[in-house]
């Protein structure tokens, strides 16, 4: 290939598929039945692009309680009856995957959402068989995003150094976590939930469009 990078890493929510507005609007109901009243725009400045657990532990020191046993298997539930209903493509994504394919790199994804989520989103998508045995997620690691552990257990696996990758996010913890894994990274900005200010701030090269990414595997 004519660039420097071997792996493209997607993250999936936000990134492949359109999926944060309807589970941050979940996310938001749930938080707020708990006894923290709290809208669906500071849901997602607070918690887009962290694990479930780590959002929890958040949630829970505000609370200055635990959350129920069985809080998240509810809050799965509800939103993975949302997302099966509701999500979509992101638009360019296909184009960014044969764009990949096209400049003879690998791919995968590396997501905080645990694998159960991804068979839905990707599998309504049509992405699924393309990134078959090429997912990664936070539960492979001890530490997620904005910890670099789950992009370097990605790298690892598909044996790349990370100077050799390209990751693609649309949060400043995934982007931060980018950063500290010495890799880097793309911030997508044109979904429908936009950290534009974030991921500048964490140093990703910004883009509005996912058919820019062939652009950069050129020149990068």
């Amino acid at each position: 290939m004519s660039g420097s990078k071997q792996l493209v890493i997607f993250d999936c929510d936000g990134v492949l598929v359109d999926s944060e507005t309807i589970t941050n609007q979940v996310f938001a109901r749930l938080i707020s039945e708990a006894g923290w009243p709290i809208s669906f725009e500071e849901c997602c400045a607070r918690f887009k692009g962290l694990s479930l657990a780590d959002s929890m532990n958040q949630i829970e020191a505000h609370l200055g309680q635990s959350l129920a046993e069985s809080w998240p298997e509810h809050y799965r539930t509800e939103s993975y009856a949302a997302l099966r209903a509701h999500v979509q493509i992101m638009p360019g994504a296909m184009e960014a995957i044969a764009s990949v394919h096209h400049a003879g790199a690998q791919m995968c994804i590396a997501s905080s959402g645990p694998m159960g989520k991804m068979d839905i989103t990707l599998a309504r998508t049509g992405l699924k068989a393309k990134f078959s045995g090429l997912i990664f997620n936070s539960a492979m690691v001890s530490q997620g995003k904005p910890a670099p552990d789950l992009f370097q257990h990605a790298a690892r696996q598909m044996n790349v150094s990370p100077t050799g990758c390209l990751v693609i996010e649309d949060s400043r913890y995934g982007a931060r976590a980018a950063r500290a894994a010495g890799m880097t990274c793309l911030g997508y900005i044109g979904g429908t939930l936009k950290d534009e200010d974030g991921l500048a701030r964490e140093g990703a090269h910004l883009i509005s469009d996912l058919r820019e990414v062939e652009g950069f595997l050129k020149t990068l």
